[in-house]
C-alpha cells in the first residue's frame, strides 16, 4: 500500500511541476494532500522501524514478547493502513491548479498626475461611478489626448476606495474580436470557459459579473460594441456592473448610449509647459536654450503625447538640434523628430483612416491648408469644396453649405477638429494640422503647403509638375515664376504681402485643370492674360488684394461659379461680371471703397444665389 501511495505522490506531483512551470496555483487541497502524505509515510517509516525492532528482541533475547506493545503496534499499523487506503482515493484528482487572474492594468500613483486642468472631470467621473442611476459613462477626445491614462487612474482611486469589488480593464480597439474581449476579461476575472460558441461564453460572462459590484472599462472604442455578444450586462439587468468607456469619437459614446459623457481637452499652455520641461529634466532651464525649448512645447499645443514624445526626444540634446526641431514644426514636418510618428502620428493614422468616407477625409485634408493658431472660416471650406467638386451630388449653395457642416460636426465628433472662436468658424489643432499635411504630402492627394513668414522667393523644387495643391502663405514674394508646368493641380492659394509683386503674363499656362484660385494680399494691376487658360475654374477669390484692371476675368465665363472680393480695394466692378452667367456666389464684403456697379451686371447673373454686401455702402454710384 505504501509503495502504491509513493507512485501516486509522484504522479501528483509531476502533475503540479508541469501547472507551477505554467504560472499556475495549486490548489489549496492538493497542498492539503501532501502534507498528509508526508505525515503518513513518516508514521508507516517509524511503524515500520518499531517492529523490525520488535520482532529482533524476541529473535535474540530469552525475554518473552511484550504483547501490550505489539498490540499497540498492530492498531497504529491498522489506522495508518487506512489512512493511506484514504489518500490513495483522495489523490485521484480532476486538475491540481487554477490559473490565478492578473492584476488589472492599473498605474500606480507616481505615474500619473491629475492636471489641476483636469481635476474638475476626474472628481466629476469618480462622483458619477457612486450615482447607482447611472450605468454607462463615456470619457471621448483626441488620440494622444490622455483619455486612457485618466481611466487608469480612475480605476486605481475606485479600487483603493472600494467603489467596487473588482476593475477590470480591456482593449476594444479599432477592429473588435468578441472572443478575445471575452477572454481577456474571463483572464483578469480568473473565469475558465468550457464552453466552446461566443455566446455560451457570453451566458457565462453574464452570469459572473452579475454575482458582485464590477467596473468594466472598455479602452478605445471605434465603433458602437453589442454588450450582450460580449456577456457584459445591460439594461435594468446589471446587478451593480458598471461600464467606463473610452473614445475619440462623441458619436461612438451617443451610440453606447452612455449617460454621462467627459470630454478631454488640450493642457493649457502653463500646465504644458510644466510637463514639458519636467519630461526634458529640466535640462532647459539654461538661458540660452529656454527661449527656443518654450517655443518646441508651444508648437505641441497642448498634447500630451507630443509633449512626452517631443521633450523625451530633445531631453539633453544640443541648442543645434533644438533649432532644428523648432524648424520642423514650422515647416509642418515634425515627423523626423523621435518618436513622433509612432507614438503621436500612428495614433492620429488611425483616426483618419476610420473615417467613413473619400469625402470626409478629403475635408479634413482641405482643413490643413489655413494657417495654424487661427479660426477657418466654414464659408471658405464651402468655396473651396464647390470649386473642387467635392461634394458629392451638391449643386446649390445652401446644400453645400448643409454638407459642409454636416461634415465637420462630424470630424469635431471624432475629435479631429475643434469649435473655433468666431461664429461660423473652426480649428485645427497644431498637431493635426502637421499630421494632415504629411498624410497630404504624398501619396494621390500631393499637397505642397508652405507657411514661410517673409518668404521672397518662389521655393526652389526640381518639379511642380506632380502637385494637385500648392499653398503659399504668409509670403513677400517680388515675382512669380513666368510659368509652371502643373498638369494636375487643382487648387492655387497664394497669400502674398508685398506692394512690389507682378504676375508674370504667361503665369498661369499650365495649370488647365485648375478649379480653385485664392489670391490673398496681393497687388493685382490687371489680370494675366493666362488666366483665360483656366478653363476649368470654379472659384476665384482675390480677398484683401489691391485690384486695377480685372476686366478679363469676364474670359472665365464658362464655369467660374463663385467670385470673391471680399475685403479687397476696388472703385468699380467690372461690366464684364455680368457674362459670368454661372455664377452662384458673389462676394462684395468689406468693400469699403467701392463706388460703381455697372447697370444690368447683377441682373445678367441669372444663377446667382447669395450676394454679400455688407459693409460696403459707401459712397456708392448705382
Amino acid at each position: 500500500q505504501v509503495e502504491k501511495l509513493k507512485e501516486l505522490q509522484v504522479e501528483v506531483q509531476g502533475l503540479v511541476n508541469v501547472a507551477e512551470n505554467n504560472g499556475e496555483v495549486i490548489l489549496p487541497m492538493v497542498q492539503t494532500w501532501f502534507t498528509s502524505v508526508n505525515r503518513v509515510m513518516e508514521d508507516s517509516e517509524k511503524l515500520f522501524n518499531d517492529e523490525v525492532k520488535e520482532n529482533q528482541m524476541c529473535f535474540n533475547g530469552p525475554l518473552r514478547p511484550d504483547l501490550k506493545s505489539r498490540y499497540q503496534v498492530s492498531r497504529k499499523a491498522k489506522k495508518n493502513t487506512l489512512e493511506i487506503d484514504q489518500l490513495q482515493r483522495g489523490g485521484m484528482f480532476d486538475v491540481v491548479s487554477f490559473f490565478e487572474p492578473p492584476p488589472p492594468p492599473i498605474l500606480t500613483l507616481q505615474d500619473f498626475e491629475v492636471f489641476e486642468s483636469r481635476e474638475s472631470t476626474f472628481n466629476q467621473i469618480m462622483e458619477t461611478l457612486k450615482d447607482d442611476n447611472v450605468r454607462v459613462i463615456g470619457v471621448y477626445g483626441m488620440g494622444g489626448i490622455g483619455k486612457t491614462t485618466l481611466v487608469k487612474y480612475v480605476a486605481k482611486q475606485a479600487e483603493e476606495h472600494k467603489l467596487f469589488d473588482q476593475v477590470v480593464m480591456v482593449v476594444v480597439s479599432k477592429t473588435p474580436d468578441v472572443r478575445n474581449i471575452q477572454g481577456e476579461i474571463a483572464d483578469m476575472l480568473g473565469l475558465t470557459f468550457n464552453e466552446e460558441s461566443e455566446s455560451g461564453r457570453a451566458r457565462r460572462l453574464n452570469v459572473r459579473l452579475t454575482e458582485k459590484r464590477f467596473l468594466v472599462i472598455l479602452d478605445d472604442l471605434w465603433t458602437r460594441l453589442n454588450l450582450e455578444d460580449i456577456g457584459i450586462p445591460c439594461g435594468n439587468d446589471h446587478r451593480g456592473c458598471k461600464i467606463l468607456l473610452t473614445s475619440r469619437d462623441q458619436v461612438v459614446c451617443n451610440r453606447m448610449r452612455t449617460q454621462a459623457k467627459f470630454p478631454i481637452e488640450v493642457l493649457p499652455p502653463q500646465e504644458a509647459w510644466n510637463l514639458f520641461r519636467r519630461m526634458t529634466g529640466n535640462s532647459v532651464d539654461s538661458p540660452h536654450l529656454l527661449p527656443i525649448a518654450m517655443e518646441v512645447a508651444k508648437e505641441c499645443a497642448g498634447l500630451p503625447a507630443a509633449i512626452v514624445t517631443v521633450a523625451t526626444a530633445l531631453k539633453s540634446k544640443e541648442l543645434q538640434v533644438w533649432s532644428d526641431a523648432l524648424q520642423q514644426f514650422r515647416n509642418s514636418t515634425p515627423k523626423n523628430i523621435k518618436g513622433m510618428h509612432a507614438n503621436v502620428y500612428s495614433k492620429l493614422q488611425l483616426s483618419y483612416d476610420f473615417l467613413e468616407s473619400e469625402e470626409l477625409k478629403s475635408c479634413f485634408l482641405l482643413c490643413s491648408l489655413f494657417p495654424e493658431d487661427t479660426d477657418i472660416l466654414i464659408e471658405d471650406l464651402v468655396k473651396y469644396g464647390m470649386g473642387l467638386r467635392l461634394f458629392e451630388d451638391i449643386c446649390t449653395l445652401q446644400d453645400a453649405r448643409m454638407r459642409a457642416n454636416a461634415l465637420l460636426d462630424e470630424l469635431k465628433a471624432c475629435s479631429l477638429l475643434l469649435g473655433g472662436d468666431a461664429k461660423g468658424s473652426f480649428r485645427m489643432h497644431d498637431v493635426i494640422r502637421d499630421f494632415a499635411l504629411s498624410v497630404a504630402s504624398k501619396g494621390e492627394h500631393m499637397f505642397f503647403v508652405r507657411v514661410a513668414a517673409g518668404l521672397q522667393e518662389w521655393p526652389k523644387i526640381d518639379t511642380f509638375s506632380h502637385y494637385t495643391v500648392i499653398a503659399l502663405l504668409q509670403t513677400k514674394f517680388h515675382e512669380l515664376p513666368d510659368g509652371l508646368d502643373c498638369p494636375k493641380l487643382n487648387l492655387l492659394r497664394l497669400d502674398c504681402d508685398s506692394n512690389s509683386l507682378k504676375i508674370p503674363d504667361t503665369f498661369f499656362e499650365g495649370m488647365k485643370m485648375l478649379g480653385v484660385l485664392d489670391m490673398r494680399h496681393m497687388p493685382i494691376v490687371s489680370l494675366p492674360p493666362s488666366i483665360q487658360c483656366l478653363e476649368n475654374l470654379r472659384t476665384l477669390c482675390l480677398m484683401h488684394c489691391n485690384l486695377g484692371d480685372i476686366s478679363l476675368i469676364g474670359e472665365l465665363k464658362e464655369k467660374l461659379e463663385i467670385l470673391s472680393f471680399r475685403g479687397s480695394d476696388i472703385e468699380e466692378l467690372p461690366r464684364e461680371i455680368g457674362q459670368l452667367t454661372h455664377l452662384k456666389l458673389l462676394d462684395l464684403e468689406d468693400c469699403q471703397k467701392l463706388k460703381v456697379i455697372p447697370p444690368g451686371v447683377i441682373s445678367n447673373l441669372s444663377h446667382l444665389e447669395d450676394l454679400y454686401m455688407g459693409n460696403s455702402f459707401k459712397n456708392w454710384e448705382v
